[in-house]
């Protein structure tokens, strides 16, 4: 005996499950006649029941998770007649979802009593053999047969990674399906923009419980990319977009191309919406034009904020942006940030990506702060260049500052320098609100030169990063690891921001921000060398509540010699609110013998 499991699609049903063969099996629904009748009337009126199932223990998890008995047995609404009519439905439910991991003879018993008003649901399952894969078959017809390359380099993915469900495996219909589209998605990604699965079977034979899978897929034609045409733009010039198409009529299509295109161009402050689309043509010569749809924002942004940070106090935070200065699409911002022990005000203005990828902006900032003893005012006026490709940002500036520097004690500083520096960051992570595995790491460097508008030479090196684990499937632990060091004999002559101090929220909590450094008197001033290290536990207890084990440990200093590691432990809160994380710690310094109270927006890092 067989059984076919499977159809032929067509094209615009490529994607389309196939429906699930009707095979035989018993199913067996006991209910004796002297067997305790079940009152709809306490079935309703307890808004729920009891399940008791004996099936093997990967059966068993399998069917609590999807099984629709289990799904409905917290409703406080079911009333008693649709709780019968959900025992009666049961067998049927579980074959359908047994025959998805394999089981195409699997026998079910219900039968129902009744135990001090509480109804009681047993379920016992014998799921039968497991049906295994014996062969699989997978053709691909059509213009790809005459690329041998395309065809030798499809064979290897197949192998090694497309295929989810090789021969000698139990079959899974998540796994089936799942294969069939990323066998699909490989070819129309590349070049083949039209192809199709023409027909997919699952063959069962229930006799030696093995299946054969075949999959049929036409490639169609080879395309190229046709011209591209822009739709939607009124408020800013064609230039921004064009200089950001790297799309060249005749080149071969790539769906990834399309892709890349369509996240920079959503990256850029022009637009709240862009598609980026491809429209093969039926007929030779292959060529698919590409159509970009924009949806445009205005010339204007003003965002207000009030708010609390633990390592500045309450703060005021306003920002205006323009984007289509002198309708060339350069961008005006301006940002002032008040709070109790910092202000900063800033302007700048932006020009468009080039085709390069490159972005350029020039600035001016102003900052106002008195932290751990030391008041510091410094100007800043630069120039920046920076690119995004993929999950790295490059970013190279020159800026001078100028910085007035003084402590509590008279001590008083007059500094400036002229630092050129890089940085690289890389987001390897599959989202910025809730990441549960990669990585973020970032390094940058900066350099300047004794009498090149700068008092002392100097050379900063820092580096930091956060990796994150999945704990099961819904916990996370991670690791943050910060160090740098700053090259100089004279510190004491090189601006504040170009040294390091440590303590706060994003550093070692159960320490004042920026109270870990060179200790002089009631002052800390700003060290050369910096270290410290995170291990973080984040336990979800409530859909999107997590409650957070920590331990903190680093310290700054003028030198490694004098590096003296200070620990923080404590416990939090970590809330997936719909703008990101939001964190409350409670954190205790062992070395100070204090505890702090921390809030936190966004990533640890």
């Amino acid at each position: 005996m067989s059984a076919v499991w499977g159809q032929a699609l067509s094209s615009a049903e490529e994607n389309d499950v196939p429906p699930v063969a009707t095979i035989e099996s018993n199913v067996i629904d006991n209910r004796d006649s002297d067997e305790t009748e079940v009152d709809e009337r306490a079935v309703s009126a307890m808004g729920g029941y009891r399940i008791n199932m004996d099936a093997p223990g990967a059966v068993k998890n399998f069917l609590e998770k999807y099984l629709d008995l289990y799904r409905m047995q917290k409703r406080k609404d079911l009333s008693g007649e649709d709780f019968l009519l959900l025992v009666e439905r049961t067998p049927q439910n579980v074959q359908s979802l047994l025959k998805t991991q394999g089981y195409f003879e699997a026998q079910t018993e219900t039968r129902l009593t009744q135990d001090d008003n509480s109804a009681v649901v047993h379920l016992k399952v014998v799921p039968g053999p497991q049906v295994m894969v014996a062969k699989v078959n997978v053709r691909v017809t059509g213009a790809i047969e005459q690329d041998e390359a395309a065809m030798a380099q499809f064979q290897r993915a197949l192998g090694r990674w497309l295929w989810r469900l090789p021969e000698g495996e139990p079959f899974d219909q998540a796994a089936w399906d799942d294969s069939k589209r990323r066998v699909l998605d490989y070819i129309v990604s590349r070049r083949y923009a039209t192809a199709t699965i023409v027909g997919s079977k699952a063959e069962v034979d229930l006799k030696t419980h093995q299946a054969t899978l075949t999959l049929d897929i036409a490639s169609g034609p080879s395309y190229v990319f046709g011209e591209v045409s822009i739709i939607g733009l009124e408020r800013y010039p064609e230039k921004v977009v064009r200089d950001q198409i790297r799309l060249e009529p005749g080149a071969a299509y790539r769906r990834r191309d399309l892709l890349d295109l369509q996240s920079g161009l959503q990256g850029l402050s022009y637009f709240s919406g862009v598609v980026v689309e491809a429209q093969p043509s039926d007929e030779a010569p292959y060529v698919a034009p590409v159509v970009i749809t924009v949806q445009e924002l205005p010339h204007n942004k003003l965002d207000l904020g009030l708010g609390y940070s633990t390592n500045y106090g309450p703060r005021l935070q306003t920002r205006y942006a323009y984007n289509n200065v002198l309708n060339r699409g350069w961008i005006f911002d301006s940002l002032l940030d008040l709070s109790k022990n910092k202000q900063q005000a800033e302007v700048g203005l932006s020009f468009p990506k080039h085709r390069s990828g490159h972005g350029h902006r020039v600035y001016a900032a102003y900052n106002d702060s008195d932290l751990q003893g030391i008041r510091s005012r410094a100007g800043r006026l630069g120039v920046s260049r920076a690119k995004s490709e993929d999950k790295v940002e490059r970013m190279m500036s020159v800026e001078f500052v100028r910085e007035n520097r003084r402590d509590n004690y008279g001590t008083e500083d007059e500094l400036k320098a002229l630092p050129f520096s890089y940085r690289w960051v890389r987001h390897d992570v599959r989202t910025q609100r809730n990441p549960r595995s990669g990585n973020i790491v970032q390094l940058e460097g900066s350099v300047a030169l004794k009498g090149l508008l700068t008092d002392e030479s100097f050379i900063r090196l820092h580096g930091r990063g956060v990796q994150y684990w999945p704990v099961g499937d819904r916990h996370v632990a991670l690791a943050r690891l910060e160090l740098g060091q700053t090259f100089t004999p004279h510190p004491e002559k090189v601006p504040t921001d170009y040294l390091f101090r440590a303590g706060g929220s994003n550093s070692v909590r159960g320490y004042n921000y920026h109270s870990l450094g060179v200790i002089h008197r009631t002052t800390t001033w700003p060290g050369r060398v910096l270290a410290t290290g995170s291990l973080e536990y984040q336990h979800t207890v409530y859909r999107d509540w997590r409650a957070v084990m920590f331990v903190d440990y680093g310290d700054a200093a003028d030198r490694w010699g004098d590096w003296r590691g200070k620990t923080g432990v404590g416990t939090g809160a970590r809330w997936l609110s719909p703008v990101g994380m939001l964190g409350a710690d409670l954190a205790y310094g062992i070395d100070d013998q204090s505890w702090r109270f921390y809030f936190s927006l966004g990533l640890s890092f």
